[in-house]
């Protein structure tokens, strides 16, 4: 049996499409592929497919994960092929091959955060000195978060007239620690509301273009 990474790209339309889905997605792609892939055992046999990491609905990524076993030995391109052959649009596998590290050594990710609308505020945002959020818990409650230590490196390109801002930012992501980038935008809007006295129009695109290890080694 031999363990096989799996990265691949999530973008366009398929951003709204869930975790669950993407499973399911991949599951019949590995199928149709006709790829010698191990299956689970017990009553409900399925390829076993597993995702560093996934992405929240409604996020890109360009650098995502996955590992599936295989019966046989496939060349890593063979596999490339075949996978993108049966993929919808928006879907596609970059690379196959033998995986590096585990799931559990990912850290950290690099995310591009889009920003259409009013981003007037961003710099004022980005220098105080706390800026606080509500961190969903795994039991369903809120905890409060200081995003500020993890915005400190974080690099603003102001929008051009009527175009869009770039906020480029290195966020903890993995079994441990996981920051959403989707906090950052919320907390955004809360900013630039109070300071305006009204409701902005910002929309915030996130996507996320690489994964890393602890020391900022690449996760492969």
């Amino acid at each position: 049996m031999e363990e096989i990474r799996i990265r691949f790209q999530k973008t366009g339309r398929t951003r709204y499409i869930s975790h669950l889905d993407l499973t399911r997605t991949m599951t019949r792609a590995v199928r149709r592929a006709g790829l010698p892939v191990w299956y689970t055992e017990g009553f409900n046999k399925h390829p076993y497919l597993t995702f560093a990491a996934p992405l929240s609905l409604g996020f890109e990524g360009l650098a995502e994960s996955m590992d599936l076993r295989l019966t046989e030995d496939m060349p890593g391109e063979e596999l490339v092929r075949r996978l993108n052959a049966v993929l919808p649009e928006g879907l596609a596998v970059l690379s196959a091959a033998k995986p590096v590290h585990k799931a559990g050594e990912l850290a950290a990710a690099d995310y591009r955060l889009t920003f259409t609308g009013d981003t007037s505020h961003m710099t004022d945002f980005l220098a105080q000195e706390t800026i606080p959020a509500e961190k969903r818990t795994k039991k369903g409650g809120t905890k409060p978060l200081d995003l500020a230590p993890v915005l400190r490196a974080a690099v603003w390109n102001p929008a051009p007239e009527g175009g869009a801002g770039v906020l480029e930012v290195v966020l903890p992501c993995g079994s441990g620690e996981n920051v959403n980038p989707a906090l950052i935008a919320a907390a955004y809007q809360a900013f630039a509301a109070e300071r305006s006295g009204r409701e902005t129009a910002a929309e915030c695109r996130v996507l996320r273009t690489a994964l890393y290890c602890a020391g900022g080694v690449p996760f492969a």
